[in-house]
């Protein structure tokens, strides 16, 4: 399998989430401060800096590839199906020779590689969500005037290689990167609550407080 493609099975299964529970979300999933702002579709920001620990750093600072991965959720109040889902791929690697930190930065849009100098550029890329886009435009049409909130999921080294084959076949469907049923994302208490997910050797999940969509 070419690197491309395990980056794209990487990012496939940072999606990928049990077969949806119907419940209403619970209360104990904790809250972070998260910023949105709506240019057409949800513009989202928040910062997981501190989810590098001592034993991320160690793994980071190996010289041996390391997979970040951020998934963001939008969900209505009631939080059941999600509305629209976006990730955030980083597979990093320390050149101990060159003294930098290369950085395979992937999205569902791009795909791209950057040098940063230090762990704080590693955080910038990778752990400090800025203005992301989740959803299009028509994804929150039915929300109009009421609450959504968004949840999100940061996992290191979460890949699964058994499940790789299957995702490669999702992601060359055209539409791929579409909500199109509930075996793919499941609901906020799959992931958040019962915490259906794949095997990662360190996970964070938590979500915010509600957000009303402009009229």
């Amino acid at each position: 399998m070419s690197s491309r493609a395990v980056r794209a099975a990487s990012l496939a299964l940072s999606l990928w989430a049990a077969t949806a529970v119907h419940a209403q979300p619970q209360a104990n999933v904790p809250t972070r401060p998260f910023t949105v702002s709506w240019r057409g579709s949800a513009l989202v920001g928040f910062s997981v800096r501190d989810f590098i620990d001592a034993a991320v750093l160690k793994k980071l600072q190996s010289g041996l590839p390391q997979t970040l991965i951020t998934r963001v959720y939008a969900y209505d109040e009631r939080g059941r199906q999600p509305l629209a889902v976006t990730a955030l791929s980083c597979r990093v690697v320390y050149d101990l020779w060159d003294d930098v930190y290369r950085i395979e930065r992937q999205t569902e849009k791009i795909d791209r590689t950057v040098s940063v100098k230090t762990l704080d550029g590693v955080i910038q890329q990778c752990l400090e969500v800025q203005g992301y886009a989740v959803g299009e435009p028509g994804s929150y049409a039915r929300e109009r005037g009421h609450g959504v909130y968004f949840g999100a999921v940061v996992e290191l080294n979460p890949l699964s290689q058994e499940t790789v084959q299957r995702i490669r076949r999702w992601l060359a469907r055209p539409s791929g990167n579409e909500l199109d049923g509930n075996a793919f994302f499941g609901s906020f208490v799959s992931i958040f609550v019962g915490r259906k997910l794949g095997a990662a050797e360190k996970t964070l999940s938590f979500r915010s407080e509600l957000f009303d969509v402009p009229p």
